[in-house]
């Protein structure tokens, strides 16, 4: 289901939405990405109409899950917009393509999530990542091995 405004209904009045969006319903198809869709899309949304454009308003939020960049852990990313705010043309050469009198809000809602997730997501500014832990090497025995000694048999004798 998209977030559509009806425009009929905006006319000298506000439409408040509310509601939560599936990461299917908002197509987040993130595929092989360090960051996945972990819940619902929740807005609540105010809508007007001023000079020709569509002026929407309101917070959205949204977990991730996430595996850090550098440790490779999984951890929780928060989006969280709450002064997010677009406005719309409705009619000239930018105007937005409106559907039996409605708005679909579905694309933009998409491209400022999507803009607001990082490219390398870390769990925390102070992630040291990966632990380089260095193997013990064997302790040497004092005696030559046998196979220096295989190549001492094999040694020709100066001539």
């Amino acid at each position: 289901m998209a977030i559509k405004v009806f425009l009929d209904e905006l006319h000298n009045e506000q439409l408040h939405l509310e509601g939560e969006l599936t990461p299917t319903e908002l197509t987040l198809a993130l595929g092989e990405a360090l960051m996945q869709p972990d819940g619902t899309l929740a807005y609540a949304l105010t809508a007007s109409e001023s000079d020709d454009t569509l002026i929407v308003f309101g917070r959205l939020q949204m977990d991730f899950t996430a595996e850090c960049g550098r440790c490779l852990k999984p951890f929780t990313f928060p989006i969280d917009l709450p002064q997010w705010a677009i406005a719309l043309p409705l009619t000239g050469d930018d105007a937005i393509e409106q559907n039996d009198g409605s708005v679909d809000l579905t694309p933009w809602l998409r491209e400022d999530i999507l803009l607001g997730l990082p490219q390398h997501p870390l769990c925390g500014s102070a992630c040291e990542g990966l632990v380089f832990q260095q193997e013990t090497p064997p302790t040497t025995a004092d005696e030559p091995s046998e196979d220096w000694s295989k190549l001492d048999d094999w040694k020709q004798p100066k001539s």
